[in-house]
């Protein structure tokens, strides 16, 4: 399946999926879609990303009034399987700050499951 994500999505997409337990497998094929989505370093440097340690825990910045344009990914249906699955048991939605980006991936993977 080819999708359509914005740099918003997939640094959050990519957080999302760092945050996952599971048994070696999972997280192998996890980090794969990770290393799939990742910023290359020019989108890194267009949106003056930043990476800090504070208090032992790695946080991600950039600068918001900056962009880089959408890219095209073909994920497996297993890839969109472990997506999905992501999405359905996070329990961080934000009402207003996570629906920018939440609210069209949503739609595409509840459409991708229907179909």
């Amino acid at each position: 399946m080819k999708i359509h994500l914005d740099h918003i999505q997939r640094l959050n997409l990519h957080a999302l999926l760092g945050a996952q337990r599971g048994d070696v497998a999972t997280i192998r094929a996890l980090w794969a879609i990770q290393d799939k989505l990742a910023l290359t370093p020019d989108e890194e440097k267009a949106i003056e990303f930043k990476r800090e340690v504070v208090f032992g825990q790695e946080r991600l910045t950039w600068n918001p009034a900056l962009i880089v344009p959408a890219r095209e990914f073909e994920l497996t249906d297993a890839e969109i399987a472990r997506i999905g699955a992501v999405l359905d048991t996070w329990a961080g939605y934000g009402v207003n700050a996570d629906r920018r980006w939440l609210e069209p991936l949503l739609r595409l993977f509840e459409a991708s499951n229907t179909g």
